[in-house]
């Protein structure tokens, strides 16, 4: 950039010199048509009292005319380039610790720079030009070696601390800024050397844990490291080659982790490790097949526990319990023939019981023919199961000996004032009578009495299962 705004000025300024030179040369031509001019004027004259011409006049004014019109222009010229040098060289100059870089030279611009001022004001114009470029030229190429010196110790510093040599970075580091006070580049560049004690600490850490052989602190040592340097891309290849390393190591051992644990039919274990695994490289084969090897730990495990629950409530006579138990097992292992069968058995034991119970829960209506052919092919139908559910048999032996209850007659007797007719609605007659004795199944009955004169009598009673006989009276004792 400086380089560039210096060729620009210096195009500037042999512009300027040249555009000075044509206005010269015109101004010359003017003056020289003018002396002509005069001159001719002068010899055709008709008026002999006009005072004589002297002929220096005219040559005496047009350099006159020329001197002051290059003064102007010499004056211009330094203005211009004394402009340029305040603006654009002096800024520039002021970046580099010139005194400690190079003593002389900053002697030679100081007395250049009072040369050319004094000149100007004394109204040397053209002293003053030849100084102003002077200290121009001096100054440009100052800036220009100031700047290939600034790369060069940058370069120096960078290379001293990839290579953590604090010392020589330091000294390379201070001379660029000397160079160049206000570059970025070079602040960024003298904080990371900075870091070089702490980079050199945490390497020795990092090639003490390589002997180690403790990847892990390895990795983090490196990240440290490259937290506070992290264009060291030679450490972030390492990291990440650590990274995968450990992972590919981590991901092994979860998946050993799961076969173990299958093989130990330790299902939740194993499903932790294969989640684990399973976030790293989901797409991996030793994934998918620990998975189907879980599924099938995992039913079979169900499998098992449903069949001990199923084999527990056998065992308490509990059919319910066990026929639900073991419908989920079959789920598991439709194929189970064991189990096929004795889910076969809860059913039947499971359904029987509840049969049974219905018809215990209406004893005396086993009476009726109908629902004794249903008690009867009960009996038959769970006979079979006795032997494997107690309270199946216990409600069988109470079923059989109900029926035969509730089928045996009971003698009834009639008692009445020998002047009521006594019957039995639905059953027969029992007559006019004051004692007779009757049989009937147990169950519910109504008695009527009848006398010519009284209210019709209605006795309900209920023929217990549990008796040989029962008495009852019936007599039509209120009158109409």
């Amino acid at each position: 950039m400086i380089a560039e705004e210096i060729a620009r000025a210096k195009q500037a300024k042999q512009k300027r010199l040249f555009t000075g030179l044509i206005i010269v040369i015109v101004l010359g031509l003017l003056a020289t048509a003018l002396l002509y001019v005069v001159t001719n004027m002068s010899l055709v004259s008709p008026d002999d009292d006009s005072q004589p011409t002297d002929d220096n006049t005219p040559a005496m004014s047009s350099e006159t005319g020329q001197k002051q019109g290059n003064e102007a222009e010499l004056r211009q010229a330094y203005l211009e380039a004394f402009a340029y040098f305040e603006n654009t060289l002096k800024p520039q100059l002021a970046t580099i610790n010139i005194v400690n870089w190079d003593n002389a030279l900053a002697n030679t611009l100081e007395r250049q720079e009072k040369e050319a001022l004094s000149a100007f004001s004394a109204g040397q114009y053209a002293d003053a030009n030849k100084a102003i470029d002077s200290l121009i030229t001096t100054a440009e190429k100052a800036i220009t070696d100031s700047k290939s010196a600034f790369e060069e110790a940058m370069q120096q510093a960078q290379s001293a601390y990839q290579n953590d040599d604090y010392d020589r970075a330091r000294l390379a580091i201070d001379n660029a800024q000397m160079l160049d006070n206000s570059s970025q580049q070079a602040q960024d560049l003298a904080s990371q050397i900075e870091r070089i004690p702490q980079i050199t600490h945490l390497k020795e850490a990092i090639r003490v844990a390589k002997v180690e052989n403790n990847a892990s602190k390895k990795l983090s040592l490196i990240n440290q490291l490259l937290d506070i340097a992290p264009d060291r891309h030679a450490m972030q290849e390492r990291a990440d080659t650590l990274r995968s390393q450990l992972a590919e190591t981590q991901f092994s051992r979860l998946i050993n982790q799961a076969y173990r644990a299958i093989e130990n039919r330790q299902a939740t274990e194993a499903k932790k490790a294969l989640t684990a695994a399973e976030k790293m490289y989901p797409s991996r084969s030793a994934v998918t097949d620990i998975k189907k090897q879980l599924a099938a730990l995992e039913s079979q495990l169900r499998f098992e526990t449903h069949r001990e629950k199923a084999f527990a409530a056998e065992q308490t006579d509990d059919w319910n319990t066990a026929k639900q138990q073991l419908e989920l097992a079959l789920k598991e292992k439709p194929a189970d023939k064991m189990i096929s069968d004795k889910f076969a058995d809860a059913e039947r034991i499971v359904s029987l019981s509840q049969t049974l119970k219905r018809l215990l829960a209406t004893p005396y209506r086993l009476a009726n023919p109908q629902n004794k052919t249903a008690a009867d092919i009960a009996l038959i139908q769970s006979q079979s199961y006795t032997q494997k559910s107690p309270t199946l048999a216990k409600m069988r032996a109470q079923l059989e000996s109900t029926l035969r209850a509730v089928n045996t007659p009971v003698e009834v007797t009639v008692l009445s004032d020998g002047n009521t007719f006594v019957s039995v609605r639905g059953v027969g007659n029992v007559g006019t009578t004051t004692s007779k004795v009757i049989e009937l199944k147990p169950g519910p009955y109504t008695f009527e009495g009848k006398r010519q004169g009284y209210k019709f009598k209605l006795v309900e009673v209920m023929i217990p299962l549990d008796s040989n006989f029962y008495q009852l009276r019936v007599v039509a004792d209120e009158r109409l």
